[in-house]
This record gives structure tokens, C-alpha cells and sequence, in this order.
């Protein structure tokens, strides 16, 4: 799934392609891709493109905005010349614009875009916890202090915490040598300032590799992010620590893959 550095990475493409673009026309290959009415931002501007936890928001020239999800297997990527060859199975919308096309691919299509009227927008987004790049300390700290659920699940619930996914919690708890199972609010003060300082070394750096390609996840011109190359623990299972050497473990943990050294992070 793409997580905040991926989806990070695709905004600030975007910025610098399509802001200030008319959207022309909307072509929908998949209704289940598209929720609400079309018409409603043919022929509007993109002013602004916004992103907070793993999704994206068009701010447009009126009053709606168009709000993304690529969940699992989702893909945004922009040309501007458009052949034939780009259309397929997974195509669920493509936007017209002025100076080329916005495709939304999904091969799951569990992802969506939906027109949100502005003043909706705080509703649609209400469940999101904080964005992880904006975390403080206290911020943290509270959260942790409410519950004794395993703190690698606790960073992956995005009511609590938008934008770490299974990849970034992994690599960031590693990062700061705590164990994805200690409960979370047994954290000391000093182990939450590491985590904290982790977690955003982690998505900073993954930001500037243009994100993990693991899986489906390309940059909106197709190509790949890299900090997959970078990673940790996330799916290094069998191979050595690259820190003292020991073997990295795979655990399941909430049915998510978990990673972890079990000398670094007792």
C-alpha cells in the first residue's frame, strides 16, 4: 500500500505539473472508482493539491475538491501525450486536462477518487489522526499513554497516526531499537523521543528516495521510487542485521509482516 512517502512523492510530482491545469473531461472505466458526479468539476482549475496521511486532495476553482485513496494497489500517473498502450484492466478514471491526462490505476480496485464539496471535506477526514510528519513529542506521548496495544500497531492505526504503514513502522521502530510488540503505553519518555525522531528520519528519507516500489507503487511517470533499496528490516527476514549481525526475524503481528532484530530491539 502506498504510505505517506509514496503518496508525498506522487503530491509533489503533481505540484509541478498540474497545478493551474483545466480538467477538461473525466472518461470513467470503473463507476466503483469514482464516487459523485463528474460534472460537478468538468471544466474547473486545480489550484492546490494537498495531501494529509495517505491521501490526496485536489483543491479546485469552485467549490468541490477531488479526494484520493490509492489503498492497496492504487497508481496515479500523468502524460501528456496519452497512447493507447497506457489504457488498461487496471484503468479506472482518466482526467483530461490542458496539458496532458491523469490516470488512476488500481488492479484491486479497492482504491477510489470522489468529488467532495468543500465544505464536506473536514467530515470525510475527520477519522484521520495526526499527519505523521507533524508530530511533536506531547503529541506523541499522548497517544502511546491510552493504550497498551503492541506500539507497532498503534503507529499503523490511522485514527491515531496518518501515514505509517506496515513498511514505515517497521523500519522506523528498528531505527529507534524498540521491540513492535512492548506495549505502547509502557514507552519511557527517552524511547518515545527516539521513536519520534525515527519515524521522521524514516519517511523524510524515504521522500527524498521517491518511495518504496515494492509492489505496484510507480511515480506518476512510471518510475520506480527507490528506498526500497534503503530498507532496514522490511523484508530482509534471513538475512543479517546490519547492525550487529543477527539474524532478522519475521513475525505476524495484527496479520500484518512484522521485521525486527531481536538483539537490537528487545
Amino acid at each position: 500500500m502506498p504510505e505517506l512517502p509514496e503518496v508525498e512523492t506522487i503530491k509533489k510530482y503533481l505540484e509541478r505539473k498540474i497545478v493551474k491545469q483545466k480538467i477538461q473531461d473525466i472518461k470513467i472505466f470503473d463507476r466503483k472508482g469514482f464516487k459523485g458526479e463528474k460534472n460537478k468539476v468538468i471544466g474547473t482549475k486545480i489550484l492546490k493539491i494537498k495531501r494529509k496521511g495517505k491521501f490526496l486532495i485536489f483543491i479546485l476553482n469552485n467549490s468541490y475538491n477531488l479526494l484520493f485513496h490509492l489503498k492497496m494497489t492504487g497508481q496515479i500517473l500523468f502524460f501528456n501525450f496519452l497512447r493507447n498502450s497506457e489504457i488498461n484492466k487496471a484503468t479506472k478514471v482518466i482526467f483530461v486536462l490542458n496539458n496532458g491526462y491523469l490516470i488512476f490505476n488500481d488492479v484491486r480496485r479497492f482504491g477510489w477518487v470522489k468529488v467532495v464539496a468543500e465544505k464536506n471535506l473536514k467530515e470525510e477526514i475527520k477519522n484521520l489522526g495526526i499527519d505523521a510528519l507533524n508530530l511533536t513529542f506531547d503529541d506523541l506521548k499522548e497517544i502511546l499513554s491510552k493504550t497498551k496495544r503492541p506500539i507497532k500497531l498503534v503507529l499503523m492505526d490511522q485514527r491515531r497516526i496518518a501515514g505509517i504503514g506496515n513498511i514505515y513502522a517497521n523500519e522506523a521502530l528498528f531505527l529507534a531499537k524498540i521491540n513492535p510488540l512492548k506495549p505502547a503505553n509502557s514507552l519511557k519518555n527517552e524511547e518515545i523521543k527516539e521513536l519520534l525522531e525515527a519515524i521522521k528520519i524514516v519517511l523524510k528519507k524515504a521522500i527524498n528516495y521517491g518511495g518504496s516500489s515494492i509492489s505496484s507503487y510507480v511515480k506518476p511517470d512510471k518510475r520506480k521510487g527507490k528506498y526500497q533499496e534503503k530498507f532496514l528490516v522490511y523484508r530482509r527476514e534471513g538475512e543479517k542485521c546490519k547492525n550487529c549481525k543477527t539474524v532478522i526475524e519475521k513475525i505476524k503481528l495484527g496479520g500484518r509482516s512484522t521485521f525486527y532484530c531481536k538483539n537490537c530491539q528487545k
